[in-house]
């Protein structure tokens, strides 16, 4: 058997705990944490038993090179974090979205490209159970061609307060981007997207933007920050894929068990919880065997990753602009 690698997690913020519970939860050392503040990487280090902290990345890889990391910081330092890791020969993990701009995730892809490095976008929802069951099914034909993708996903009023120079496209609707290259089977060439706002937050409350794929699937992505602050996450997430042959969706408003007899059939419909588990330890593990080599092909290719940001991108141009299309010229291929 493999041994595990020793991981180091960059940021111990909410999310970045999340990782280290994670981890743990799989029977991956974490040896070091990263981050700025001395009083949140200390506590966080006693309470999850890390042997080493770290102001920055560069004394972390003074004292020694991890074996892989898990880049948890925000996403405007994604591009400096992971680059000096990647140029230190360390696999990395860089949670969603792979940067805040398309240089900065080209510059990324460049970094894992040149120095050979693994670089895996974090990009949670392929992990988990009731998504990656839907896209099995198209992918095995069950919906025939695939015509068009809708999502929906409403957050509370909070998120405008909690990350108020983020544009809604950059930290929510990255996921629905995500999940529609993902469920086309093709790359965005063209985004149309308007924008609005409530009284009160300067940045967009709500997002709707209409996707066009190389091979003529429309997506259609929704997203707001319009629930009051007392509702729980994941109530209303809603996606839909339209097919020749029938209609498929995932509805987190609505998780389901069903037992039939001596088969039972339970999606873990968690995606990070506090205690490890859910659909970021299946990325974790995803990813550790990247590193191990257990694993042969990555659920979430780089390509990908930057492909993401690049849409997301152009939702927030097209919107500033009234609704004017963009054009995504010459996309990579995609998985």
């Amino acid at each position: 058997m493999t041994a595990a690698p020793e991981v180091a997690v960059v940021g111990a913020g909410a999310f970045g705990l999340r990782h280290v519970a994670a981890y743990r939860s799989l029977g991956v050392p974490v040896t070091a944490l990263v981050d700025p503040d001395p009083a949140v990487r200390d506590r966080a280090a006693v309470a999850h038993g890390v042997a080493r902290t770290f102001g920055t990345v560069e004394d972390l890889l003074t004292a020694g090179a991890p074996q892989a990391a898990s880049v948890c910081v925000p996403g405007p330092a994604h591009r400096a974090v992971a680059v000096a890791l990647l140029a230190a020969g360390v696999p990395v993990l860089v949670e969603k979205p792979l940067a805040a701009t398309v240089a900065d995730a080209a510059a990324i892809v460049a970094a894992a490209r040149t120095h050979r490095v693994l670089c895996q976008p974090g990009h949670i929802l392929r992990h988990s159970a009731p998504h990656r069951a839907l896209y099995d099914a198209v992918r095995a034909g069950r919906l025939g061609q695939v015509l068009a993708v809708s999502s929906r996903r409403d957050r509370p009023r909070a998120l405008s307060r909690i990350f108020p120079d983020e544009h809604p496209a950059l930290l929510t609707a990255v996921h629905d981007v995500d999940l529609a290259i993902w469920y086309a089977q093709s790359p965005v060439v063209e985004v149309r997207a308007t924008a609005r706002t409530r009284p009160g937050p300067a940045s967009p409350v709500l997002v709707w933007a209409e996707l066009r794929h190389a091979n003529d699937v429309v997506s259609s992505i929704r997203n707001s920050y319009l629930l009051p602050d007392t509702t729980p996450n994941h109530t209303s997430d809603l996606v839909e894929v339209y097919g020749t042959d029938g209609v498929a969706h995932v509805d987190l408003g609505h998780p389901t068990l069903l037992v039939q007899a001596e088969q039972t059939e339970a999606p873990d419909w968690l995606l990070s919880p506090a205690d490890g588990g859910g659909a970021l330890a299946a990325e974790l593990r995803h990813f550790v065997g990247q590193v191990t080599g257990t694993e042969s092909s990555a659920v979430v290719p780089l390509a990908d990753g930057l492909h993401v940001v690049q849409v997301a991108t152009a939702m927030a141009d097209s919107a500033a602009a009234g609704g004017e299309p963009r054009r995504i010229s010459s996309p990579e291929p995609l998985s």
